[in-house]
């Protein structure tokens, strides 16, 4: 239930930190080009926070009352750090501000991200382990296809295209065929192109040669 996002997230996090820690604050193009990165990595975080929320651990407190009261309580800790960096880039990145104080100010960010990113590892081994028992306990395989599915299908195109730009790079082969045979059997044959336009732009070469072999795509440009 888990490890398909996290492996997203856990591959987006770090390069965040890097363009912050590399960024010239006192350039505003260069704080534009952070501001889009951080608002694509917010929404995302956002986006799969809520689904954790409204999907599974609703359903998981419908099961055992409780049990999903700590990763909620994360998620809205979690939340706070987000907003703060939200808040923080949006006032580097307004007209008139000193350099002295855009690099200050760029400095507390590159931390912040980086308490967020700790906060982020922290909170995911916990839900691949202590949550994710607690699914295996409660639910059999079949009822955790129908969630995972409620999730997938509460997302529009361009979100889940943003979603593998980042999963699939970080995936395993074995993980990234099986996601992808999955994809190409239950979504129409153009949203397919899209996702195979991400794999190839974001893959190796050589890895996305490995996935069209399996996916027995002759022909692939």
């Amino acid at each position: 239930m888990f490890s398909t996002p996290h492996k997203g997230i856990r591959n987006f996090l770090p390069q965040l930190s890097m363009l912050a820690g590399s960024c010239d604050y006192t350039d505003p193009e260069e704080v534009k080009m952070l501001k889009v990165r951080l608002e694509e990595t917010l929404e995302l975080l956002e986006e799969h926070a809520q689904a954790e929320n409204e999907i599974i651990l609703s359903a998981l407190e419908e099961k055992a009352p409780g049990s999903g009261t700590h990763d909620q309580e994360d998620h809205h800790k979690l939340h706070q750090m987000q907003d703060k960096l939200r808040a923080g880039l949006n006032h580097l990145a307004s007209p008139g501000i000193r350099p002295e104080e855009a690099m200050r100010l760029g400095n507390e960010l590159y931390q912040d991200i980086s308490l967020l990113h700790a906060a982020h590892l922290e909170h995911m081994v916990e839900e691949e382990t202590v949550t994710q028992s607690l699914l295996w306990q409660y639910f059999t395989d079949g009822e955790l296809l129908q969630l995972q599915g409620r999730i997938i299908g509460s997302m529009n195109p361009e979100l889940l295209l943003k979603w593998w730009k980042y999963i699939l790079p970080a995936q395993n082969p074995t993980e990234r065929l099986k996601l992808l045979t999955n994809i190409q059997a239950s979504t129409p044959a153009d949203f397919f192109e899209q996702v195979l336009a991400v794999a190839k732009k974001n893959l190796s070469a050589s890895a996305f040669e490995k996935l069209a072999a399996g996916l027995a795509l002759v022909g692939v440009d």
